[in-house]
């Protein structure tokens, strides 16, 4: 039997986890530092170990904090959009403009990253993760919206998973991955060589990245009251390091690079396990939890700037300054402290806010449900 309890939050406000907060504002930094050449460079073996579960930790993470309730699809578009098309749209076309004027980019290569996002189209790169959030709730929502029957016991539940990873990979795979293509990369005109990359929105990528939003939307009960099991713990230390010195086994949704579809998923699922051990320490330290859940809070912000300060501050430490650690730290310190204060601006100003921040929608009354396991 499968049976439910439904626990109300008072005034139909959810509650806030500092457990879920800390999980994204470690994912966001762990982005920052994956997309700096210097920490690439200076750190290649922890580079490569984060590579194998940073994105699906982030879609897992998703997907625990997702809940349909009663919103219909086209609110769940609208809303996701304001939250997250809406920044991408004006991040690009500012990006755009300034790169027109001083980088002899063509309005055309500007226009196409909007049109046809993924990270071989869009400026700057991370954003075609916004995109594809979007179109991945979007397709979740008609997932978990359509009929319960598929899902309302975990063989159910497991055998959809399994449909989902195995399509998904065979999906992935029929188009050029990045890694072995260097046209797919980077396109910035519209022509049919597109479509051997790649799907706009990254939709060939969406039922592997549905696999593990999925995973975090059926654990989402037991994530939230997450605790750690030391003997799993370790043995998923010992996997993934048999995973990272013995295979190399890595994921890159944006270049459609995906190894095997057994054992790098199993070691992403291992790696997922160990984040959640890691926010869960961290949340008993208090200075670090503080730290974590505002760089969560902020992490839109981070996501849509860091890659640009990135770029810009780099050469200037690089430099000026000899050690690569140094300058990793302070780089990471400035790629998420400025869109943070970024952050704090626009929401004391209505033009940015409005520009960049979602609106605040009427909550509708909720009845959140904690559901049991199946037996």
């Amino acid at each position: 039997m499968h049976t439910s309890d439904a626990v109300a939050a008072p005034h139909n406000k959810p509650v806030r986890l500092p457990f879920i907060d800390i999980a994204k504002g470690l994912g966001i930094l762990l982005i920052v530092l994956g997309h700096n050449q210097m920490f690439g460079f200076r750190f290649p073996d922890v580079r490569d170990f984060l590579t194998a579960f940073r994105l699906p930790f982030f879609f897992f993470m998703a997907g625990v904090t997702f809940s349909v309730g009663n919103k219909s699809l086209g609110q769940v578009a609208l809303r996701r959009a304001d939250a997250w098309l809406k920044p991408m749209v004006v991040v690009v076309l500012v990006t755009g403009l300034f790169d027109t004027m001083l980088n002899g980019e063509t309005w055309e290569s500007v226009l196409l990253g909007l049109a046809y996002p993924t990270g071989f189209t869009i400026d700057p790169l991370p954003l075609w993760f916004l995109a594809h959030l979007w179109l991945l709730y979007l397709f979740c929502t008609v997932l978990l919206k359509s009929d319960a029957r598929l899902y309302d016991t975990w063989p159910k539940r497991i055998l959809l998973l399994l449909v989902l990873a195995t399509c998904g990979y065979l999906m992935m795979t029929t188009f050029a991955s990045g890694a072995d293509v260097p046209a797919c990369r980077s396109q910035s005109e519209f022509s049919t060589e597109l479509f051997q990359c790649g799907l706009p929105f990254s939709a060939d990528i969406l039922l592997m990245t549905s696999f593990y939003f999925l995973l975090g939307n059926f654990l989402s009960s037991r994530i939230k009251f997450f605790q750690i099991n030391w003997a799993w713990a370790a043995l998923a230390l010992l996997a993934m390091a048999v995973f990272q010195f013995g295979f190399d086994y890595k994921i890159d949704f944006n270049l459609r690079h995906y190894d095997t579809p057994v054992l790098t998923t199993l070691q992403a699922l291992c790696g997922i396990y160990l984040m959640l051990c890691t926010c869960m320490l961290l949340s008993r330290v208090k200075v670090a939890a503080g730290i974590l859940c505002y760089f969560g809070a902020a992490s839109l912000f981070i996501l849509l700037f860091h890659l640009s300060i990135l770029h810009a501050l780099l050469p200037v430490l690089q430099r000026d300054i000899h050690s690569s650690v140094i300058i990793v730290v302070i780089s990471l310190v400035v790629a998420a402290g400025v869109p943070a204060i970024l952050w704090e601006i626009c929401k004391h100003s209505k033009v940015l806010s409005s520009l960049l921040l979602p609106r605040k929608w009427q909550r509708q009354p909720v009845v959140h449900t904690v559901q049991a396991t199946a037996s």
